[in-house]
């Protein structure tokens, strides 16, 4: 497994910009359905993470500030392994918090 990312703004860019090979100054701020979906994969596969965000989660995903937010809360911390499980689905659901695959 490899160790989940220091999570910046300009990670996000990079990542993004591969999606259609654009240069990191041709990305916006808001983030649109199929750039989070490209976002999401591309975290998933790069550093062996499931990420199991809900619907509520992926609705505030729409600028890379609210992206970038979200992830810092599902995944885990490069501290203690784990994150705090805010906004993970609350309790008694069936909701997972961001797992090493």
């Amino acid at each position: 497994m490899t160790t989940a990312p220091a999570l910046t703004k300009e990670l996000l860019v990079e990542i993004l910009a591969e999606y259609g090979e654009r240069e990191a100054d041709d990305i916006a701020e808001r983030v649109d359905s199929l750039e989070l979906a490209w976002l999401v994969h591309s975290l998933e596969e790069r550093y062996g993470l499931e990420l199991d965000l809900d619907d509520l989660q992926l609705a505030r995903m729409t600028t890379l500030d609210a992206t970038l937010a979200v992830l810092g809360e599902v995944l885990p911390s490069p501290e203690n392994g784990a994150g705090d499980g805010t906004g993970t689905g609350g309790e008694g659901s069936d909701r997972k918090e961001a797992q090493p695959a």
